[in-house]
């Protein structure tokens, strides 16, 4: 006999899997909406495959936010301090009294601490973003926005605890709300999720760049009349979507053609 608490775990070890498979299934629409391509040959028993889409594409997200957090904390001390200097200078002993709190609080959470690792963190994100920003993939101006609507959104969280109007059954519901907005923002203002989606299915070699492509067949006449070269048998591109599936999207010549993976070698 399965005892009722085995048989609890079956059930949500079975919930969790089947989360990850719809993320992982979810991911991958999102993917190929964007490449405007739905590979044939693909059906929602190919499980392992969604599981690695969501793993990889975590892995790209938990990276991304915690670098967010950081570059976020480092811009939200920073205010808090000048928010600090200006209440002193203009003597404004409420607004002093408020931001004490907010840091007492802050710290009691461990919001910025520890702030030598933010500040590490923030330095090799600065340095993700460049190779981002360089690469034409996102403009700067909307990751800075994101990171500044995030810094404010992580000072209100510590200034909801110590605000004593507010109760203390909502105070938990309230920053769990924020916490939800900031993910929101983080996803619509850094223009960050075409990136992690290109990422996540670079990792599980889905992408790929840069390869050298042969074809056969019809696939092969295609290609040639695109090149302009009848003669040509070996052609360089990216692979959009490639190795799942019955077909495969590549780019050649900066034009996009669906070739039937029977027909397709790579060399990468």
């Amino acid at each position: 006999m399965i005892s009722l608490k085995s048989a609890l775990n079956m059930e949500v070890g079975k919930n969790i899997y089947l989360c990850l498979t719809g993320a992982g299934v979810a991911v991958f629409m999102f993917y190929c909406i964007r490449m405007h391509f739905f590979p044939t040959g693909l059906t929602l028993s190919d499980v392992i495959f969604f599981l690695m889409v969501i793993t990889s594409f975590s892995i790209i997200l938990v990276f991304f936010i915690l670098c967010w957090y950081s570059m976020s904390v480092i811009v939200a001390t920073l205010s808090l301090k000048g928010a600090f200097f200006l209440a002193a200078r203009n003597k404004n002993k409420k607004a002093l009294r408020s931001f004490k709190g907010t840091r007492r609080v802050a710290r009691k959470m461990k919001i910025y601490q520890p702030i030598w690792a933010h500040v590490i963190i923030s330095f090799i994100a600065i340095f993700t973003i460049y190779l981002v920003v360089r690469s034409k993939h996102v403009d700067v101006l909307p990751i800075f926005s994101s990171v500044i609507m995030t810094a404010a959104l992580i000072m209100i969280i510590p200034n909801i605890y110590f605000d004593k109007r507010i109760e203390k059954k909502k105070k938990n519901k309230i920053a769990s709300l924020i916490t939800g907005v900031a993910f929101i923002f983080f996803f619509m203002l850094s223009g960050m999720a075409p990136v992690l989606s290109d990422a996540g299915m670079t990792i599980i070699g889905v992408r790929k760049s840069n390869v050298t492509i042969m074809l056969q067949g019809s696939d092969l006449k295609m290609a040639r009349h695109l090149t302009g070269n009848q003669d040509q048998n070996y052609f360089t591109g990216d692979a959009l979507f490639t190795g799942v599936g019955a077909s495969s999207l590549l780019v050649i010549n900066k034009k996009r053609i669906i070739v039937k993976n029977e027909n397709l070698a790579l060399s990468f």
